[in-house]
């Protein structure tokens, strides 16, 4: 393996890390355990990730990173390790590229949950420790995979393979439709779209307008599911479009939702639901930082006891399963109630019901989940990542779409994210969204956002932007060009985008593909009158 180097952000962390919090003598030591978390926590990178420009300004390894002594025996450790977790056999220049990349991210991970978050004198031992119990948990001896294997899921989700065309409106100057060939991979490569517009904009009129469009054009083969953050959603006002999309109507303020987010972890192979159940568990922590290291560890161990004593009757435990675990788990170690048992306990008796359906379900109808202000933020938040951790991986399960000769992309579902602003500013619920772009776009899943501005769709640890392809904008409070052409992606002439800017108001958008056009813009009510 070649020299490599961490990114310059890491390069004060690995010191700060190395000398002030673990006392190691050696900083290649606090490099490994980046590798191994980052690993654990099931982190994987795309194609499109190996293949974009590294960051080499920071702390320069030796070819000894991954072992001083019996370097090859421990070099073909790290190989068999990142074959299996991404199921193939890969090359020397892939092989060298993801060490660092998972040690960057391994870095930056251990730079938040011990630098930036205080959570307590001794938490960097904690999560030291945590980190050893679960490699060992994942230990199997009986697994290895070498070239390609990997366990798929039972789940066969339907596919539309035709060509989908949206109108998004209508050209403000000519009048012409403006219709986009959303699936058509001549035009995009990504079919996520991302629509940035302030209160009366008409965003979330435009968003279900597509909706119904992709509805119709696929026969109701393409499902989706919709949540509405501001909670505003009102059956009886919505009653035109869920009649017209087949969709149901979800209160969860009125009635606990029938649906179980435990239900994508797979119960017949140890190692996979290891990985599933911390996958669970990292969402609930991300939901709110004051979650530290030993709140997670016994959030686990509450999971596991929860499988554990439904292992004879093969059925996956719930909510309610789960917190009842955590509770004697509190109990035992005499701790008081914390934020994590709240969020736990209103999870359990307010939004998920103890007896629910596996969760296919959701996946197999239109779905529109209403989270009502009323509801504590943390709660709703829970819910909607609990809900996308469950979609995520009951895709990511599945075979990839493959394109058609004419390079029509097969599409079978849709994820509305309303107000996508509440989670976008916040670093550890960004990175679920962050996973779910990158990590299903090849299973035929749209992920459409709703943000007010554009400034949300570009953070410091990740540009969520440069994921989508059909950025929207409509009528924002800040017209500023720099900003508007860096969201939209236009070409280096930025006259007709300032054109349009001037000329934006309500009801109207503006898109770019090959070249800025001002539209104005279809609403759903519009079509329903």
């Amino acid at each position: 393996m070649n020299r490599i180097k961490t990114a310059e952000r890491n390069k004060q962390v690995v010191y700060n890390l190395t000398k002030h919090r673990f006392g190691f003598k050696d900083e290649k030591v606090i490099a490994q355990i980046a590798i191994a978390y980052s690993i654990q926590l099931n982190k994987f990178f795309s194609q499109e990730e190996l293949d974009a420009p590294a960051d080499n300004k920071g702390k320069e390894y030796p070819d000894t990173l991954l072992g001083e002594f019996n370097r090859t025996t421990n070099d073909s450790i790290y190989r068999v390790i990142l074959n299996q977790h991404y199921s193939r056999k890969l090359d020397e220049d892939e092989f060298t590229k993801l060490i660092k990349l998972h040690m960057d991210h391994g870095l930056d991970v251990l730079n938040r949950e011990i630098l930036e978050n205080n959570q307590g004198r001794n938490a960097h031992i904690d999560l030291l420790l945590s980190i050893i119990n679960n490699g060992l948990s994942l230990v199997n001896p009986t697994e290895f995979i070498g070239e390609s294997q990997t366990i798929k899921s039972s789940y066969k989700p339907l596919a539309f393979n035709g060509l989908i065309k949206v109108e998004l409106g209508k050209d403000s100057e000519s009048g012409e439709p403006v219709v986009l060939r959303i699936n058509d991979e001549n035009k995009f490569d990504s079919q996520h779209f991302a629509v940035a517009g302030m209160n009366g904009s008409g965003k979330t009129e435009l968003v279900k307008d597509i909706l119904y469009q992709i509805n119709k054009q696929s026969e109701g083969t393409v499902k989706y599911v919709f949540f509405d953050y501001k909670g505003e959603g009102d059956g009886g006002k919505l009653k035109s479009f869920l009649d017209e999309t087949n969709c149901s109507f979800i209160d969860i303020q009125k009635e606990a939702f029938d649906f179980n987010p435990l239900g994508f972890i797979n119960i017949s192979n140890e190692r996979e639901r290891n990985y599933h159940i911390k996958t669970f568990r990292d969402t609930i922590a991300s939901i709110d930082k004051r979650i530290g290291v030993k709140q997670r560890n016994s959030l686990e161990i509450a999971i596991k006891n929860a499988f554990d004593e439904m292992a004879t009757s093969g059925e996956i435990p719930t909510i309610e399963n789960v917190y009842s675990h955590l509770e004697d788990y509190y109990s035992l170690s005499n701790s008081k109630e914390d934020t994590l048992t709240s969020i736990v306990r209103e999870l359990s008796e307010s939004i998920f019901k103890s007896e629910c359906s596996s969760g296919e379900t959701l996946l197999n109808q239109n779905t529109y989940i209403n989270l009502p202000p009323t509801l504590p933020d943390v709660v709703r938040q829970a819910s909607v990542f609990l809900i996308l951790n469950y979609i995520k991986n009951k895709f990511i399960a599945c075979d990839d779409v493959v394109a058609s000769s004419d390079r029509v992309k097969p599409i079978r579902y849709v994820v509305v994210i309303d107000e996508a602003h509440a989670y976008l500013k916040q670093k550890n619920m960004a990175s679920v969204l962050e996973d779910l772009l990158r990590m299903i776009r090849s299973k035929g899943v749209i992920v459409v956002m709703i943000s007010q501005g554009v400034q949300e769709y570009k953070q410091k640890e990740f540009d969520f932007a440069s994921q989508v392809k059909i950025p929207i904008l409509l009528n924002v409070q800040s017209k500023d060009l720099k900003t508007a052409k860096s969201f939209l992606g236009t070409p280096a002439n930025s006259a007709p985008l300032k054109t349009a800017l001037n000329n934006l108001g309500s009801g109207r958008g503006i898109i770019s593909v090959e070249a800025p056009t001002l539209l104005d813009i279809n609403m759903y009510w519009q079509r329903s009158k």
